[in-house]
């Protein structure tokens, strides 16, 4: 029966730690071993006694034969014992082929990792070795272990799971999992080689203060072919058949590892030129996870707090779209920081808590998270999409991909985890499973706020209302948050804490100008039934133009903005807003060029509105058109008609700002007759810009019900290019992405030509010169598109052919 204990003293606390590292691999440890594999510095082996002492009488920690385990652990003493009987009796073996890898050339150091030097061996257990290379000699080594290995009477008697030249021996991962390995490591040969790898690690101990020294051993006599043999190779031939050999391999893998680059990320396993780290089963964050999971399970017996080593009061808080992984964002060059992650760091920050930002922007993969893991460990992380972005309400599956392990390698490293995003609004279940340890429904601000504080305060939070999370295998919901209704009481977002340079010089180089994001409002009223509000819903909250406007003035004055894509699902829709601030415009003298999204019908409402955001910089306004068909118009409930997109497209022009439309094609119904007539639509009003699509089925959504009984096992798109259509249209997917193709190239090839006749004006530098050289660019890649029309077509005998 287990005692609760509601306060636990440092001794305690880590005599649980080390118990419960260790049950992970079913291993009871003595008190001289616990106390050996301490974490906390200053605990003297007498209080560890004391304290095993007192968590057995509690009922949390089991004892036989002087060796200790976790109390809810079935009693693991002759599991362990044939285990440490196995390695005991494979230990010698091990050491002779520790002694064979110091007679291959370029080595100079062995020691014996894994299971093997934790005297722990299963049945089925490999020789994991660390092996020391010389520089710039590795993957010729790695090349002589294969071939060494094929010699060996079994194959698991070598598992080479890591190499690393001499000059790479301070490890960059530092984590309880890193720190067990390298202070268990059994040298077998290359002293001097280890013993300085142990002083460039010497942060281990702050993982383990009473790791025992380097264990005595004795080198080998020098082999005379190896001397050869690294003479022969030591000039610039040999680096070169090592350069040759890390690309062949390399290449190799590329191939045959699925998720090469994701394991990559995660550093579970490198292919660099001086380190081999070859973990593709990630076997360290699944150790890392149960030993958390042990010790969320010793909190919940004692119901006292366990401390995991992370930096209290510190709040990370990441974004997970990264541009780089999805190829059509990344080619456009037009990346925005995380607006709805920067509002989340804000308010975290003006609750005290010390905050910090990961911005997933433009990082080069989930590796950069993991880093910034290690070199803050922080107590919460909260994992807030952007909601700003239409992007992250597609959830696509590379993102939710890079979400998860996000949670992961959070998990992993101890912290709280509380995601909020659009796709775990619809699926928290994934997010959950992962390691998260809440997900916020809808709005995040107001319930994160009280999330935080209770975890910093240790209280209760499962019944804080907008929360999901897990109870015994099952999901438990708590009731409905009410939404915000005052914009301006919320902080401004922390635009300090992320690096703008980098988005900056992005945007000048593609674009000759630096672009920010910006919201003005939340939510849209309107009811499109292909279109999802997983987080605002159909109210529509509105900022004070004056907040706008210093948000606006601090952007241009402090990190130079030049132009700004307002985010708003729908821009200036209360009355009197689009005046006031215009006029705030002007008294303050900002000179702004911005973008927005709006409604034809809007548009039409008052032409004095138009007027103010012509004067106040309104540059490109983005029309939903969606289709030139009326029918297909009224089957998404849009609301809207072909004439009011007509008249609102010739009203910007009038005012001198660029006209740009949203289509959608593949909506349910919509025929080759449809099709036609948004081509003509987008013919007569010449647009400045188009931006095409295919009908995707958002959860939430009336036109996600009635297709969800016809979609098959794919849900989601890979990214934005995908462009698949998940349910069964008139035309096949693959007809959809050669339209999207022809669309596009069909678009550009009108404009030009209207450049060249003087319908339009050239816009860029080079005038009608420049035009002509685009449009007989355009012109092959126009006619692939097309051929491919033709081609889907002829394979749908109910597919009539586009007019062109």
């Amino acid at each position: 029966m287990t005692a609760q204990m509601p306060a636990l003293d440092v001794a305690q606390q880590a005599v649980l730690r080390a118990l419960a590292y260790r049950q992970v691999f079913d291993c009871p440890l003595s008190a001289d071993e616990v106390w050996q594999f301490l974490d906390a510095p200053g605990v003297s082996l007498r209080e560890v006694k004391t304290a095993l002492q007192r968590l057995q009488t509690a009922g949390l920690v089991a004892g036989r034969d002087d060796l200790f385990w976790i109390a809810e652990m079935e009693d693991p003493i002759e599991r362990w014992i044939a285990k440490r009987d196995r390695a005991d009796a494979q230990m010698p073996q091990a050491l002779q082929v520790g002694h064979g890898l110091m007679r291959l050339p370029f080595v100079d150091g062995v020691a014996i990792s894994g299971s093997l030097s934790k005297r722990s061996q299963a049945e089925d257990g490999d020789f994991d070795f660390l092996i020391i290379t010389r520089r710039r000699r590795l993957w010729l080594v790695y090349v002589m272990l294969r071939l060494y290995r094929d010699n060996l009477p079994n194959p698991h008697m070598l598992c080479s799971n890591y190499v690393l030249a001499s000059h790479k021996l301070a490890l960059e991962q530092r984590d309880a999992f890193t720190a067990m390995e390298l202070a268990t490591l059994l040298p077998v040969a290359g002293r001097d080689q280890l013993m300085q790898m142990r002083q460039l690690n010497a942060w281990v101990d702050g993982y383990l203060p009473n790791r025992p020294p380097l264990s005595e051993f004795s080198e080998p006599v020098p082999d005379r072919m190896r001397g050869l043999c690294e003479a022969a190779l030591a000039g610039p031939f040999g680096s070169w058949l090592d350069w040759c050999a890390w690309k062949l391999i390399h290449t190799r893998h590329r191939r045959t590892i699925p998720h090469l680059r994701s394991l990559t990320a995660r550093r579970s396993l490198q292919l660099d030129r001086d380190v081999a780290k070859l973990h593709n089963s990630e076997w360290k964050y699944r150790i890392l996870e149960r030993y958390q999971s042990n010790l969320d399970r010793l909190e919940g017996l004692t119901g006292a707090t366990i401390s995991r080593g992370a930096a209290e009061d510190t709040v990370l808080v990441a974004s997970a779209y990264h541009y780089r992984l999805d190829p059509k964002q990344w080619q456009a060059g037009k990346p925005y920081p995380p607006l709805g992650t920067l509002y989340a760091a804000g308010l975290v920050r003006s609750l005290g808590f010390q905050t910090q930002v990961f911005d997933a922007g433009l990082a080069e993969s989930e590796l950069a998270f993991l880093r910034q893991l290690e070199r803050q460990r922080p107590a919460f992380v909260v994992l807030q999409e952007d909601g700003f972005n239409y992007l992250t309400k597609m959830c696509l599956d590379r993102m939710r991909d890079a979400a998860l392990q996000m949670v992961r390698l959070a998990r992993a490293f101890g912290a709280r985890i509380l995601v909020c995003s659009s796709d775990a609004t619809d699926f928290p279940e994934p997010y959950l499973r992962a390691g998260a340890t809440a997900v916020v429904r809808g709005e995040s601000e107001a319930t994160l706020a009280e999330v935080l504080q209770a975890w910093r305060d240790e209280q209760p939070w499962t019944e804080i209302p907008g929360l999901v999370h897990l109870v015994e295998d099952r999901l438990v919901r708590s009731a409905q948050r009410a939404p915000i209704t005052d914009l301006d009481q919320l902080p401004p977002p922390a635009w300090d804490l992320v690096d703008l340079a980098p988005y900056r010089e992005v945007w000048q180089r593609r674009h000759g100008h630096f672009s920010l994001n910006i919201a003005t409002t939340r939510g849209c009223p309107y009811a499109c039934n292909w279109c999802a509000k997983p987080l605002h819903g159909k109210r529509y909250t509105v900022r004070s133009p004056e907040q706008v406007v210093d948000e606006l003035a601090l952007l241009v004055q402090q990190h130079g903005a030049q132009h700004f894509w307002v985010t708003d699902d729908l821009f200036g829709l209360k009355p009197g807003w689009v005046q006031r601030f215009a006029a705030l415009v002007q008294a303050r003298g900002l000179k702004l060029r911005y973008t927005i999204q709006t409604r034809a019908d809007l548009l039409l409402r008052d032409a004095d509105d138009l007027q103010a955001m012509a004067s106040s910089g309104l540059e490109t306004a983005w029309i939903g058109a969606e289709s030139g068909s009326q029918r297909i118009l009224d089957a998404m409930d849009k609301g809207i008609t072909r004439a009011q997109i007509d008249g609102a497209v010739q009203a910007l022009k009038q005012h001198g700002v660029k006209p740009a439309l949203f289509l959608q094609f593949g909506y349910l119904g919509e025929t080759a007759e449809d099709i036609r007539l948004t081509h003509r639509m987008v013919d007569e009003l010449q647009p400045d810009q188009i931006g095409i699509s295919v009908s995707y089925p958002l959860p939430g959504t009336v036109f996600h019900e009635r297709v969800k009984a016809q979609m098959g096992k794919k849900t989601h798109w890979l990214h934005s290019n995908d462009l698949d259509l998940m349910f069964p249209g008139n035309f096949s997917p693959a007809f959809y992405r050669h339209l999207h193709a022809y669309t596009s190239r069909r678009f550009q090839v009108m404009r030009c030509w209207s450049v060249l006749c003087g319908r339009l004006p050239a816009s860029r530098r080079g005038g009608r010169l420049r035009e002509l050289a685009s449009l007989l660019r355009a012109m092959p890649a126009l006619l692939r598109a097309r051929l491919g029309l033709w081609r889907e077509q002829r394979q749908s005998a109910t597919a009539p052919m586009v007019a062109t």
